[in-house]
């Protein structure tokens, strides 16, 4: 074989492995969602009560939430203090996952985090990274659908992260209703 035709097939290999969709695209029914990396508003440590069912089981749990422009970082504990579950999304799409099924599966921890995404950054922020996929939304709801009109997320009360407030997200597979109980501006 040729040293030419050896840099062709080395060159030709490296363009299909570019062609791959990266872990950061979460498929969102027949689209996806391209997540963000860094948090965009002022660094916060939220305390939320979370209720998260998928029709047959249901989970009761605490969420420390952690949102710096270098990471997001979720942590759930049982209402007796012990950690559940342990989500961290870093600069440069690095994801650490541990804990309870489903959180503590890399898919499932992504689909979360877009779904976060969706429900608590701007329109603005959003639209860039949506992919075959349609935002509407009104004084009181969003709605995510794919290109072939069907509804992939509904979220009541976005962007609502003040105290008292409460986010509820709804997905084909389950339901996440998340109260925020505290918040807290970090320098």
């Amino acid at each position: 074989m040729s040293r030419f035709s050896l840099i062709f097939i080395l060159l030709l290999t490296g363009c299909q492995l570019l062609s791959v969709k990266p872990d950061s695209q979460v498929p969102l029914g027949t689209g996806y969602y391209q997540l963000s990396d860094s948090w965009p508003g002022p660094a916060q440590q939220l305390l939320q009560q979370a209720s998260w069912s998928d029709g047959t089981e249901q989970h009761q749990f605490t969420i420390s939430a952690l949102l710096r422009s270098d990471v997001t970082l979720l942590v759930a504990l049982s209402p007796m203090g012990q950690e559940l579950w342990r989500v961290q999304y870093k600069r440069g799409h690095q994801l650490s996952v541990s804990g309870i099924a489903p959180f503590n599966q890399p898919q499932f921890a992504r689909l979360l985090l877009a779904q976060m995404q969706l429900a608590v950054l701007d329109s603005a922020q959003l639209s860039g990274r949506l992919h075959a996929l349609k935002l509407e939304q009104d004084s009181s709801s969003r709605v995510v659908l794919d290109d072939k009109g069907n509804t992939v997320l509904q979220i009541a009360q976005p962007q609502q992260l003040g105290p008292g407030q409460t986010i509820t997200i709804t997905a084909t597979a389950y339901s996440l209703k998340i109260t925020t109980l505290q918040q807290d501006f970090l320098p």
